[in-house]
């Protein structure tokens, strides 16, 4: 079943949340940016949008983490221990659930968007899709046939361990592992080693080709782990134009050879087909399908 009612979806992030209506063939109607502020704040403030409009029907939620998708757990929907000020333990969920009293639904914002470059999509649509997100933070999902893999939390793989690049001495930022994926090669871990923000960086090739060579090491796990049969590269860093070529290329020599899935497929990495929606549509594609259910 496919609902002719009006859709309602968030991206929650730790800037800024973006609201929108959309319809149900997953057309923006209205959106429009909120500052992250605190939660009381920037939550009223995006159900004071949905007002302004014929009632959705339901509402899907793409948030910044961790936050708790464990249906049973009695912080379901809450942010956990997020490094933001003020928003540990805030309960989006049901702060939106109420003020809208329409059926909502949570998930992180990389599983909304690997959903909805997975759905949505240019054809022949891979059914197997990691999304990577390389901006403040690193974050990174799968989605199987339009629906996230999830264990019993979702994943962190912002975070596995790295090999240091020769030569390179930065000590990493990460609070918890400081040379973790994220503590090396997040936005303002660049920033700080090159002492320029990544907007800034233009055709630095010594940049982003350190970049490149930690971001491909995720590439190898997500292969080898999950099989997908692409990877999209995300987020303020990570959809920077040349990034995913550059990852890429660099993969196949990071394979060693070795059940190189890079080998003949020119799209195994690639940037976001949706640009910067991808997860304000994963958000409404997730709206959408508690109605379906």
């Amino acid at each position: 079943m496919v609902t002719r009612e009006l859709l309602g979806a968030v991206e929650a992030g730790g800037t800024k949340f973006r609201a929108a209506v959309v319809s149900s063939d997953v057309t923006i109607v209205d959106s429009r940016y909120v500052l992250t502020t605190d939660p009381d704040t920037t939550l009223a403030t995006v159900s004071e949008f949905f007002g302004r409009f014929e009632p959705v029907a339901a509402l899907g939620i793409a948030s910044f983490g961790p936050v708790d998708l464990d249906p049973d757990s009695p912080g379901y929907g809450s942010l956990e221990g997020t490094p933001k000020p003020g928003w540990s333990g805030a309960p989006i969920l049901d702060r939106l659930s109420d003020a809208l009293g329409v059926p909502t639904g949570i998930q992180t914002d990389v599983e909304a968007a690997a959903v909805a470059e997975q759905a949505l999509g240019p054809g022949p649509r891979p059914r197997r899709l990691a999304y990577v997100t390389v901006g403040t933070g690193i974050g990174a999902a799968v989605a199987v046939d339009g629906r996230p893999w999830r264990g019993r939390r979702h994943s962190e793989l912002g975070h596995i361990p790295v090999r240091r690049a020769a030569g390179d001495d930065y000590p990493g930022r990460c609070p918890f592992h400081r040379d973790c994926l994220e503590g090396m090669a997040c936005g303002p871990a660049m920033a700080e080693r090159w002492g320029l923000d990544p907007s800034e960086a233009g055709g630095r090739d010594d940049i982003w080709n350190l970049e490149a060579s930690y971001l491909v090491q995720l590439v190898r796990v997500l292969a080898y782990s999950f099989a997908p049969d692409r990877i999209v590269f995300g987020g303020g860093v990570g959809s920077r134009p040349g990034l995913a070529e550059m990852i890429h290329a660099k993969s196949r020599a990071d394979l060693g050879g070795y059940a190189d899935y890079t080998a003949g497929n020119d799209t195994f990495v690639t940037a976001p087909s949706l640009g910067d929606d991808s997860g304000l549509l994963g958000a409404a594609l997730l709206a959408r399908s508690l109605l379906d259910d």
